[in-house]
């Protein structure tokens, strides 16, 4: 494991050197400013670093596998600040939210730039297929997608865990699959490849998504970079909600009802002693087995890189 995790500790740096170098504007000050405070944020680089292991695999030129995982990552970052808009978090990466700190609208202004710089960061590659910006656009548009779904379900009590699947696979999803898919556009790989990949990354973002659920109630504060709870607040359907509601609708929605923002214990006493919480533990684990499936379809044994990367983001948290 020691080699991977020093070959994606690599990949980070080479990523947030490219990304620190990247040149912005200086003028208008209330689009550029908020842009670049929203991108020296430190997140995991999940992304980028997908990006450049499928790259490798495929035998991709770097400097074109460097600009995809840009594009990735600033894509990440636009539905990250709309994002935290539509759920008036106040806190991403241990900083104040973009809308927080300037205003909602300088914050949707430097989110609708950023995915632009994505656009034109892709039109640098020279030789690229049709269907790649196409696909790209493809998988924004299912994010945005998921997004609507996810506001949409909130404080509705009849939607179920597959409901819930399908919405993930396309908010958090679709982008975990482009990356996975994006460099074999590139390299010219078999519609089967690339739809066996798709595959991988969507079951992928379920399984991440799940994870996430949990630790909004059961994560660290300072490691996550965000505030917990948040989600409860704002009445989402969770894999958290759904399979509350599941064990005791009612125990459930008194929970929620006083739900205060800070007795988080309740909440995880409810969890752990009716066995929900292995239970979400253990569909996401099950999702993260058909991801590892689908790769061992195109030869990915557990040794590969991309393997044993997404087993670290299996572990992340453990």
């Amino acid at each position: 494991m020691s080699s991977i995790l020093e070959l994606t500790k690599f990949i980070t740096s080479e990523f947030n050197r490219s990304l620190n170098s990247f040149p912005l504007p200086k003028k208008p000050e209330y689009l550029y400013e908020p842009i670049k405070y929203s991108l020296k944020g430190k997140g995991k680089r999940f992304r980028p670093i997908l990006v450049h292991l499928s790259g490798r695999k495929y035998k991709v030129d770097p400097d074109d596998i460097m600009k995809v995982s840009l594009a990735v990552e600033l894509l990440h970052c636009f539905t990250l600040i709309h994002d935290d808009i539509m759920d008036s978090d106040l806190t991403r990466r241990n900083m104040p939210t973009l809308h927080k700190r300037y205003d909602i609208s300088a914050a949707i202004l430097a989110g609708d730039g950023i995915f632009t710089i994505s656009q034109l960061i892709l039109n640098g590659i020279e030789k690229k297929p049709a269907q790649f910006l196409m696909s790209y656009n493809q998988a924004v548009l299912e994010i945005c997608e998921g997004q609507a779904l996810d506001k949409d379900y909130e404080g509705k009590e009849d939607i179920t865990l597959d409901n819930y699947n399908s919405m993930v696979e396309k908010k958090t999803g679709a982008l975990l699959a482009a990356c996975c898919y994006l460099p074999a556009i590139l390299a010219g790989e078999t519609e089967d490849t690339i739809k066996i990949l798709q595959k991988t990354g969507k079951q992928l973002g379920v399984a991440f998504q799940i994870q996430d659920d949990l630790f909004e109630i059961f994560g660290d504060e300072a490691r996550m970079g965000k505030s917990l709870g948040s989600d409860i607040i704002s009445n989402k359907n969770t894999a958290v909600a759904i399979e509350s509601r599941k064990y005791s609708k009612s125990e459930w929605n008194v929970i929620i009802e006083e739900f205060d923002g800070k007795n988080l214990d309740i909440i995880r006493n409810f969890l752990v002693e009716n066995k929900i919480k292995n239970r979400i533990e253990e569909i996401a684990h099950n999702h993260f087995l058909s991801a590892y499936e689908s790769l061992a379809k195109l030869g990915f044994d557990k040794y590969s890189e991309l393997h044993r990367f997404i087993k670290i983001i299996q572990e992340r948290h453990s």
